[in-house]
């Protein structure tokens, strides 16, 4: 069933039937008829699941997510990074122990999931404690042939907190991505610190990447948020290897930003001046002076993130130009106001969005580039314009406007690290990359 997948991709509307899948259909008639399901699952467990058939026309297609339940099972849900006011739950066909459900996607599209079944919800349990529960019973999807993701980083965890293996999603048209496998390509090093602020009154882990090999050149500086995820799920260091072996970046280097604690993210990065002053009269010297090959031209500097992450990158760009000349800003939460966060204080329902947009539209041109992209599936669920697709799309005309050279595409996803490291190698082609 389709459900509110208008919350999250354009293509679908609430008014729609819920698209029904032709092979659904013909089991549906079969289990009618008195047969089993039994050469159904055989079929599927040879094919592999889910089952993709072509769409109304070839922007995009029915995948249709299926379970096998047993007389006992109670409620099947599909858990991924896209968004919809109900969830995703699966339907159990009558008369059947099929467990299914059906979407309309956009053709190209990768994601990755986890198929939840039966979580053990507490009674009166609030939002977090069912987020808990239902990440206790999420699994991969059994029929899915494809290989889990995320493999093992290259270099070793960095996190307590262990990685879920997810199925993928690879629809026809999808990205090709090379880099995704650095094979036997040379190892740069990667190297953890701890350094304190001043500015900040706190320390962190910071990681930094080098190339392998020996420095001929100053090397560009690529200074990426969410340094635990982006180490031990999108494993970039194993990433800038491969796209450096393969010439399609210079070698350079990387440094990986955490924060002091989880609950800091969301206070450090939209647009927060002292984290911002951190990063360019700290972070960048403490670098600097360790590593003196690091460019000091603000053009090799890239400034990037996801979500808060690419806010925070654009900020620190806006307010520190001579420090961080490139953004490459990976579905970036550019719908941000200090006073239109929900369930943070002062939030206000009416309050005006966008803050860093119009922050760009009243200032006069800075010496900056920006890389933006944002997925498709990555609208409102109010459907008032305010999701990260239409305000990167707004925040890329502004800029455009004012006359920023920007590299702007939207790609078939939603807000998925899965579909960030192939974004973020773009990006990084489309900033550093030689012609």
């Amino acid at each position: 069933m389709l459900l509110a997948l208008a919350a999250a991709w354009p293509g679908a509307l609430l008014a729609q039937p819920a698209p029904e899948s032709p092979r659904l259909e013909r089991l549906r008639q079969s289990i009618a008829a008195g047969e089993g399901s039994d050469a159904f699952w055989r079929a599927v467990r040879a094919a592999g699941t889910p089952l993709v058939e072509p769409g109304a026309d070839g922007k995009e297609a029915l995948v249709t997510f299926l379970w096998r339940g047993t007389p006992q099972t109670r409620s099947v849900k599909l858990a991924w990074a896209m968004r919809s006011e109900g969830g995703f739950p699966l339907e159990r066909m009558s008369g059947s122990d099929v467990w299914h459900l059906t979407l309309r996607l956009p053709r190209g599209m990768r994601a990755s999931y986890q198929i939840v079944v039966d979580p053990e919800v507490p009674p009166g349990a609030d939002r977090t404690a069912r987020a808990r529960a239902e990440d206790a019973a999420a699994r991969p999807d059994p029929l899915n042939p494809l290989p889990h993701w995320p493999p093992a980083p290259t270099r070793g965890p960095v996190s307590a907190e262990p990685t879920a293996p997810r199925s993928v999603l690879r629809l026809p048209g999808a990205l090709e991505e090379p880099w995704a496998d650095a094979g036997d390509a040379p190892r740069g090093t990667l190297t953890h610190h701890r350094i304190a602020s001043q500015v900040l009154d706190n320390e962190r882990d910071v990681s930094v990447y080098l190339p392998p090999g020996a420095v001929q050149t100053a090397l560009p500086l690529l200074v990426l948020f969410d340094r635990e995820p982006y180490l031990d799920r999108v494993d970039v260091p194993a990433l800038l290897d491969a796209l450096i072996a393969q010439r399609r970046i210079p070698p350079m280097a990387a440094v990986f930003v955490g924060h002091p604690a989880p609950a800091l993210r969301g206070k450090e990065l939209p647009a927060h001046e002292g984290f911002a002053d951190f990063m360019a009269r700290e972070l960048m010297p403490w670098l600097r002076a360790r590593w003196p090959a690091v460019s000091t031209a603000p053009r090799d500097v890239v400034a990037a993130g996801s979500s808060y992450g690419g806010l925070a990158a654009a900020w620190l760009a806006y307010r520190h130009p001579q420090v961080f000349g490139s953004v490459l800003a990976l579905s970036g939460s550019f719908w941000w106001g200090p006073d239109n966060v929900p369930r943070q204080p002062g939030f206000d329902r009416w309050g005006e969005g966008e803050w860093l947009t119009r922050r760009f539209a009243a200032s006069e041109r800075l010496p900056l580039r920006f890389f933006i992209t944002a997925g498709l599936m990555e609208i409102t669920l109010t459907g008032d314009g305010g999701g990260i697709l239409d305000t990167s799309r707004h925040l890329r005309t502004v800029l455009q406007a004012k006359g920023y050279p920007v590299h702007y595409r939207e790609f078939p996803g939603g807000h998925d690290y899965y579909a960030w490291r192939g974004e973020l190698a773009q990006g990084l082609v489309a900033l550093l990359g030689t012609p």
